[in-house]
């Protein structure tokens, strides 16, 4: 394990140095050194751990923040129990692996109601052995994607609001959001 740990950090050193090499060495390179940059922060959780440095700052009284007020607030797909399984990297007993979760999984209450957490047109409806799936274009780049539901209501290419009704779950239902650059975590929204 201890000796697991010192590869890692020793790859991370070794890809931060790179990635400032490259930043420093012209436009081409800072092409490539970019968007893995951007990967290692999502995958580190540095946007969360700025929003909670500023929570912090907010509640020592140093920091006076402005609410502002949008029609394209995101609202949770239904009521639910529990997070089951977070977005993220997790540990596989079964296959004794480190697999990618790109989504959430919420413990909901059979025949709970899912609906759009944004306005969007309907792209895909398909299913598989967790029942059926629905995927959602919000704008150009903005998807979500609802699985494990038992029933859909919707059809391709429907054009929905935030109070439409997409299906009703099973016991569980998955929930994604992506855009251009792949899945996104939507732990946020469900804290």
């Amino acid at each position: 394990m201890v000796r697991s740990f010192k590869l890692r950090m020793l790859l991370v050193i070794f890809l931060v140095a790179a990635a400032g090499l490259a930043m420093q060495s012209g436009e081409s390179s800072r092409r490539i050194a970019e968007p893995v940059i951007r990967f290692m922060l999502k995958d580190y959780g540095v946007e969360q751990k700025i929003a909670s440095f500023i929570d912090n700052l907010r509640d020592q009284g140093r920091l006076d923040l402005v609410p502002a007020r949008s029609s394209s607030t995101l609202a949770l797909p239904c009521e639910y129990i529990t997070v089951k399984k977070n977005y993220g990297w997790h540990w596989n007993s079964k296959t004794h692996k480190q697999e990618f979760s790109p989504g959430i999984y919420l413990e909901v209450n059979h025949n709970t109601a899912v609906k759009p957490i944004l306005d969007g047109r309907v792209i895909e409806i398909s299913s598989n052995e967790e029942g059926r799936q629905v995927l959602l274009e919000h704008n150009e780049n903005f998807y979500s994607f609802y699985g494990g539901l038992d029933e859909v209501f919707v059809e391709e290419g429907k054009e929905l609001v935030k109070d439409s009704l997409i299906g009703k779950t099973g016991n569980t239902l998955y929930f994604e959001i992506r855009n251009q650059d792949g899945p996104q975590d939507p732990t946020p929204l469900f804290e």
